[in-house]
């Protein structure tokens, strides 16, 4: 009988263990913000830079601008890049551009979930009124 209170005390102690462990800041991964209609506004500025790479906001691998706004600059979420070369949404370095959309913290910087994009006469829509993705 004492065995088993044994074994029992082992499995409790290793998960125990296992909670403290999953508890630690490097185990832990930053969590990925909601858009958040409350801080939506719209930013005026200047393509620097078009990028597709692995983001966990999008999913898998997303597309981003780096818009200069001002003298600052910052990231802008778009979408999956599988949606935005489905629809063939290209923009280009030097575009000038004005993005609807929620301005977050994530990863620690300002960053900003796009629902909608206006170049000239063309609008880009990426997330309903709701801020849900349309991809």
């Amino acid at each position: 009988m004492k065995t088993w209170h044994v074994i029992i005390l082992t499995i409790a102690l290793l998960a125990a263990l296992s909670a403290v462990a999953a508890e630690n800041p490097e185990n832990r991964k930053a969590a990925v913000p909601k858009y958040d209609a409350r801080t939506e506004a719209t930013f005026k500025g200047t393509v620097v830079e078009v990028t597709d790479r692995n983001c966990p906001v999008s999913g898998g691998m997303g597309s981003h601008i780096i818009l200069k706004v001002g003298e600052k600059t910052i990231e802008i979420h778009l979408a999956a890049t599988k949606f935005v070369k489905t629809y063939e949404l290209v923009f280009n370095k030097g575009d000038a551009i004005e993005v609807i959309g929620s301005k977050v913290k994530f990863e620690d910087v300002d960053t900003i979930f796009a629902r909608e994009i206006h170049r000239g006469n063309d609008t880009f829509v990426f997330r309903d009124k709701d801020g849900k993705p349309i991809w």
